[in-house]
């Protein structure tokens, strides 16, 4: 969304939370790599990284209507995926 045209992005966000699959598509291909850093960081992990990235996704896709401008999309999509990845952490048994 940061590509320097704030109107198109906005657009995309509107078409994304109205049902537009392609729209989220893209909005999610933009902030998918740095997801992946983020979530490598926090596990340590790159396969339990990726599945944290797809779950983060899956789960902004469904909650995209409630979405708030508020904050931009790339700190909405950050806080899901440390949720995500604390929520995992808190799930391993410790050794």
């Amino acid at each position: 969304m940061d590509s320097g045209q704030p109107g198109s992005a906005l657009a995309l966000l509107e078409r994304a939370k109205a049902g537009d699959r392609d729209a989220f598509g893209a909005l999610a291909e933009e902030h998918r790599d740095g997801l992946l850093r983020l979530c490598m960081r926090m596990t340590g992990s790159h396969e339990e990284a990726e599945d944290l990235v797809q779950d983060t996704l899956l789960k902004a896709y469904v909650h995209i209507a409630e979405f708030e401008l508020r904050a931009s999309m790339r700190t909405w999509l950050y806080r899901i995926a440390t949720n995500a990845c604390l929520d995992h952490q808190r799930g391993k048994k410790p050794w």
